[in-house]
């Protein structure tokens, strides 16, 4: 049976296919009937969405960076997909034959008040934001300098009971400005705080839930957990409308695939490209799990059934670790290999040569 191309998590039928859309002929029986219940079928909405593992592809050809040193017998990195779309009543009947298939409410799998187009697109922006913070966390690994811009610092997140609430930050803050100096980046006062004392006070200049009126706060640093003696704010930062200066032109073609899954895979595939040696040691090595600036991953996902679509494939998959207990237990083939970060992923990549 031929499948739709796969998407990563969010899955999307190609040019309007449904999952059927390849598969074998039924042998005829009273054939109008049958081809009348499968057309209305076809059109019914079921209210689930049918899920089922994808594909482990290879990422030498969505990963082009000039200039690459070609490897001597490389192994593969793959990144792994579901297929995760509404499901119509055919669907629904077949999904209750076809091996690994099932059913999901589409409550479970869409965001409140938010259809599956608008989820796609979101999917889609979160792919694109995913490639950035590969490129990034790649090229910082490798030891390239790779500056950051910004127009300011949104508060992402205001953690209870600290020197941030009782000042009056909010969530969707943006500060623009601290201790005098303008802001760009969420870096800069990230490195601003950490050189500060608990009980120095930090002025900040803010438009606050990103307004046009911009106003000044004062706040009186705490101590930051585990670390008495350094300066401690208590928020969640992002940079705002950031951009990268990236020394070296990395293209990446994630072939349709959406979602923030593939981060850590896409990472590790940026490194292969620009290492002169073989990072994965001959070894097929899938992996899953987001990635930030920092390279810490993140926890994704569907991972039983990415188990599922890598294990006769891969030598050795690479999850998060609030995946891990999941992909051990589901896994036959393959060892499934914890990691919190980019490093850490390394790190054992490194001890397989």
């Amino acid at each position: 049976m031929n499948w739709p191309q796969a998407r990563h998590r969010a899955g999307e039928r190609t040019h309007g296919q449904s999952w059927l859309a390849g598969a074998s002929p039924w042998v005829l029986v009273p054939g109008a009937a049958v081809a009348l219940a499968a057309l209305i079928g076809w059109f019914v909405n079921t209210g689930y969405f049918l899920v089922l593992p994808g594909q482990a592809l290879s990422t030498s050809q969505m990963v082009s960076v000039p200039g690459s040193a070609p490897k001597s017998q490389p192994g593969e990195l793959l990144l792994v997909t579901i297929y995760s779309a509404p499901a119509n009543a055919d669907e629904w009947l077949l999904s209750h034959v076809y091996p690994n298939a099932h059913l999901e409410p589409a409550r479970t799998q869409l965001p409140p008040n938010t259809s599956y187009e608008s989820f796609r697109h979101i999917e889609e922006a979160m792919m694109t934001d995913s490639q950035t913070a590969a490129k990034v966390a790649a090229l910082r690994q490798l030891g390239y300098d790779v500056p950051q811009h910004g127009k300011g610092v949104v508060v992402d997140g205001v953690r209870p009971g600290t020197p941030a609430e009782a000042a009056g930050l909010h969530k969707g803050d943006l500060i623009v400005a601290a201790a005098g100096q303008p802001l760009e980046t969420d870096e800069q006062l990230i490195r601003l705080v950490g050189g500060m004392q608990p009980g120095d006070q930090l002025e900040l200049r803010l438009k606050p839930n990103n307004s046009e009126v911009e106003t000044a706060l004062t706040v009186t640093l705490g101590a930051r957990p585990g670390q008495p003696r350094t300066g401690y704010l208590g928020i969640g930062t992002l940079t705002f409308q950031p951009r990268y200066d990236f020394p070296v032109a990395v293209s990446i073609d994630s072939k349709g695939i959406i979602g923030p899954s593939a981060g850590l895979v896409l990472t590790l595939s940026i490194m292969q490209a620009l290492s002169p040696t073989d990072l994965t040691h001959g070894h097929k090595i899938a992996a899953t799990g987001t990635i930030d600036l920092q390279g810490n991953v993140g926890p994704v996902g569907g991972v039983h059934d990415k188990v599922i679509a890598a294990d006769n494939r891969a030598d050795y998959f690479l999850v998060p670790k609030a995946d891990y207990a999941e992909a051990t237990a589901q896994a036959r083939h393959m060892r499934v290999v914890e990691v919190d970060t980019l490093q850490q992923a390394v790190d054992f990549l490194n001890g397989l040569g």
